[in-house]
């Protein structure tokens, strides 16, 4: 998502406000390096920041340091976000993508993963000892974030230590920590100036001593407060505030707000909406071109002020003296209180600080607007909790009565395939932009639908409303899903003459586009590999989708990777191209931590893979996985026909039971599912089957001749192809030698040659080898030209090859079936490293960080993370240290 990199940086100590306290600081330290955790918790003022931020100063050399500065309005992955970019300088050797794991964290049925997969990070980094530090977490609001907090801390190494700076304390389970000795706390009492301290902090500010009396009077008023204390030591003894009553915000206001100048007090009321200030920024909000100088003369005077660690000069105020200043602005200025929010949300580079000035401006349509334009490339990086998160910064109300919101909602729901809810939200969007006279967006919201009500199984619906935006003037975005839309209705209705135009149209629209969501909605599900004029467009995706996101680990490369494969597999039978491009998809798919979208697609072309070769045991278990795997968000027709996937692998593999279990779910449930009309034919080649293994040719014969009645309806990866050759095998397998079911055969197999000579694949044919090996022994005597029958034999030399491949032993046991039904798909064993890995070892074992290797062999540091991770997973070690360690000993 992107985020101001000033969150990272620890503020800079400045001479004179960080003094040594040395009982403090000996306590504090040792907890830092001891402790699993360690929480600084008090009021407003008492130094919470300050005192880590001196403490991480005396760190012993080679600790590591992640500081993270937390936001009004910051969820789980924001701040994910930003603790894996501060933990960068230290090359943690990730096994998944850290972009995967802010997603991953995002939904609440794979914190548990992400959560582990960090700690596994954290515990192979080489470093002698770690602090990650969340400051101002009184700021965050987020409940999975402190859930994954839950998590992660009673697992965390002794090499790590998380320090939390808050006014109150995080709903966590601190008693158990606490019980468990692994908690040091540090409260108002702790933080409270003493007398010694009092006179250092005077001594460091250039005062002259304060007597005994004074200094009494002075602890009695504030009772040790910091802030407070650095106002009376800057104003005198005797004007000190009350740490314990509301006045402080008077007092600011009155003894350093209203002391300036009219110029500079009107300069820093106005700039008190920007989280930080620099030159640019303080002048564009506050109107005054003098802002560089009025920032110089703010840092001279120590107003509350810090200096960050940037590319420019940059101050942040103190959280008091900016809740202070805007509670005067809002007082004294109400008519600037909108205007200046809207001038910092137009400057700010960070999407979810502008999103959050917008609404502070009360501007609640324009922070909709500026929702609605990150939603997309935030869905497509797979940061759907974060979307989730800044809806629910919004009332409620608005969000029901907001159209703009809707397609928010609407695209949230699509990412998830919950399609139900997808429908139900472009509904209101629909009806809400058609009020505001926005006819583009209305086309759009009604566009979503359709592609929901198809795939909800609901045809006529969804192709009434496409037949009209098809003869509409809309944007390319509304084009794109319009025209998936129509590619899956042609798919339901049998209407596969019409997939390869289609799919021809995607393409021209998507090859003019740069932008990655946009292929991401366009991704053509794999169920249309093999139908006629659709393998050049499919390659063109592939080709457009790698270029596109090269090595970025995003689910739209993972799934032009498993589009990559389906091409070896159904069109050239290139098996060994096909499980090579398998392998690249399932790590892709691994690196990314298995997202649902891409691990479904992922399960149904393993399943396909090992059927073509062969390997029956394996194949079962990945049919199995697709229907327990199977999101419940996609509703009951998406189910079906997993469950009917998983039927034609059993009936492929003659497995009776396991077919006729399947069949008899996909029969009763017949009832129960609004489905498209293809669907009946769908289970007539299955019954076909059953009735095939249970040794009734004649009701085979009767069941797949139905089938055929209505073929097209039938073609979905290859269908009807296969029943052509099962029927034209058990005509040629009946008992009687009948002339006429000879002649039928072979006029069976006509369209299967036309087929494939058309680009339609030998995929299908490869699928249905017991047909396929009777009927290339058969005699033809004539009935075919001898180039088909030799076809015939060729395929199944095909076939036969494809299946003399055998299955890794190891994975093809019942416990690796097992474990594939449970998650991580099946991997082949690497005994020997690539070249690129060597190269990125031998730099590894040299010492070299991420960022040098990477430079020095031309690669992005995305791709040396992955590499890094290969040569850990290819080796079985944990961290970069064993393999340098293992290289140097080789």
């Amino acid at each position: 998502m992107g985020f101001a990199r000033t969150k990272i940086q620890p503020p800079r100590p400045r001479t004179g406000l960080l003094i040594a306290r040395p009982a403090l600081e000996v306590r504090l330290g040792e907890a830092l390096l001891s402790q699993r955790l360690v929480l600084v918790s008090a009021a407003a003022g008492y130094g919470k920041t300050a005192a880590l931020a001196r403490q991480i100063g005396l760190l012993p050399a080679g600790t590591a340091l992640a500081w993270v500065a937390a936001d009004e309005g910051d969820d789980l992955a924001r701040l994910l976000e930003c603790l894996i970019a501060a933990l960068e300088p230290f090359d943690l050797p990730w096994r998944t993508a850290p972009e995967a794991l802010i997603a991953q964290a995002g939904d609440a049925a794979t914190r548990a993963r992400a959560v582990a997969e960090l700690l596994l990070a954290l515990d192979a980094c080489d470093v002698p000892h770690g602090v990650l530090v969340f400051d101002d977490l009184h700021r965050v609001e987020d409940d999975a974030f402190f859930d994954m907090l839950d998590r992660l801390l009673p697992r965390l190494g002794p090499r790590w230590t998380v320090a939390l700076s808050t006014r109150r304390d995080p709903p966590i389970a601190l008693a158990r920590l606490r019980a468990q000795g692994e908690l040091a706390e540090f409260r108002q009492d702790d933080l409270q100036f003493d007398r010694d301290d009092v006179l250092r902090l005077g001594s460091a500010a250039g005062l002259a001593p304060i007597g005994p009396e004074a200094l009494d009077a002075l602890l009695e008023r504030t009772q040790g407060w910091a802030a407070g204390l650095r106002l009376a030591l800057s104003r005198g003894p005797g004007r000190a505030p009350s740490s314990s009553d509301r006045a402080m915000f008077d007092f600011l206001a009155t003894e350093v707000i209203d002391q300036q100048s009219d110029e500079l007090r009107c300069f820093l009321l106005r700039t008190s909406v920007l989280p930080e200030l620099t030159a640019a920024r303080a002048a564009a909000v506050s109107g005054n071109p003098r802002a560089a100088l009025l920032l110089d003369e703010i840092d001279r005077l120590g107003l509350f002020v810090t200096p960050l660690d940037a590319t420019e000069p940059t101050l942040k105020l103190h959280d008091l003296f900016r809740e202070a200043l805007q509670q005067r602005l809002q007082r004294e200025r109400p008519d600037e209180w909108p205007v200046l929010w809207q001038r910092a949300a137009a400057g700010e580079g960070d999407p979810a600080r502008q999103l959050l000035m917008l609404l502070h401006a009360g501007d609640l349509d324009a922070a909709a607007e500026a929702l609605y334009a990150q939603t997309r490339a935030l869905l497509t990086e797979g940061a759907l909790g974060t979307v989730t998160h800044l809806v629910d910064q919004f009332p409620g109300s608005f969000v029901l009565a907001s159209p703009t919101m809707q397609s928010v909602l609407g695209l949230v729901a699509w990412a998830r395939w919950d399609f139900a809810a997808m429908v139900e939200a472009m509904r209101r969007a629909e009806a809400g932009f058609a009020a505001a006279g926005d006819e583009d967006r209305r086309r759009a919201a009604v566009a979503y639908q359709t592609l929901g009500l198809n795939a909800l199984g609901r045809p006529t619906e969804s192709g009434a409303r496409l037949s009209l935006l098809r003869r509409e003037s809309v944007s390319t975005e509304t084009r794109v899903v319009v025209l998936v839309a129509c590619i899956w209705h042609a798919l339901d209705l049998g209407s596969n003459h019409r997939i390869g135009p289609l799919l021809d149209e995607l393409m021209d629209l998507l090859d003019g586009s740069g932008d990655a969501s946009l292929w991401y909605r366009g991704h053509p599900l794999p169920r249309i590999n093999g139908i006629p004029g659709t393998a050049r467009p499919l390659q063109r995706y592939v080709d457009g989708a790698l270029r596109l996101t090269g090595d970025r680990p995003l689910p739209l490369r993972a799934l032009a990777q498993i589009q990559a494969a389906w091409h070896h597999a159904w069109q050239t039978a290139d098996l060994d191209a096909a499980d090579a491009a398998l392998a690249v998809a399932e790590d892709d798919c691994r690196w990314l931590g298995n997202p649902v979208n891409v691990q479904g697609q992922l399960l149904l072309l393993a399943t396909v893979v090992h059927t073509l070769r062969g390997h029956r045991q394996r194949a079962l278990a990945l049919a199995q996985a697709l229907i327990e795997d199977h999101p419940a968000g996609r509703g009951a027709w998406s189910l079906w026909a997993s469950v009917y996937y998983a039927a034609r692998i059993a009936a492929l593999f003659e497995d009776s039971a396991t077919l006729e279990r399947h069949l008899t779910r996909l029969e009763q449930s017949r009832g129960d599912v609004t489905a498209p009309p293809t669907q009946v034919n769908q289970i007539e080649p299955l019954r076909g089957q059953r009735a095939w293994l249970a040794g009734d040719t004649a009701a085979a014969i009767g069941h797949w001749r139905r089938a055929l009645e209505d073929e097209p309806a039938l073609e979905r990866l290859g269908h009807g192809t296969e029943t052509r050759l099962f029927l034209a095998a058990a005509l040629l397998a009946r008992d009687h030698a009948d002339p006429a079911d000879a002649d039928e055969a072979a006029t069976l197999l006509l369209p299967v040659f036309e087929r494939v000579q058309a680009g339609g694949g030998v995929g299908a044919v490869l699928m249905a080898r017991p047909a396929l090996r009777r009927l290339a022994v058969a005699d033809w005597r004539g009935l075919l030209p001898g180039a088909q029958a030799a076809l015939l034999q060729h395929w199944l030399r095909l076939a036969d090859a494809a299946a003399g491949a055998p299955a890794d032993a190891a994975a093809d046991t019942a416990d690796d079936a097992a474990g594939t039904v449970a998650g991580a798909l099946p991997r082949a064993p690497a005994d020997v490293l690539s070249a690129r890995e060597r190269d990125v070892l031998e730099r590894l074992a040299a010492g070299d960080s991420n960022k040098l290797i990477a430079r020095a062999l031309d690669l992005s540091p995305h791709t040396v993370k992955r590499h890094v991770a290969n040569i850990l997973d290819k080796l079985g070690l944990a961290s970069r240290g064993q393999a340098a360690a293992w290289y140097l000993q080789r």
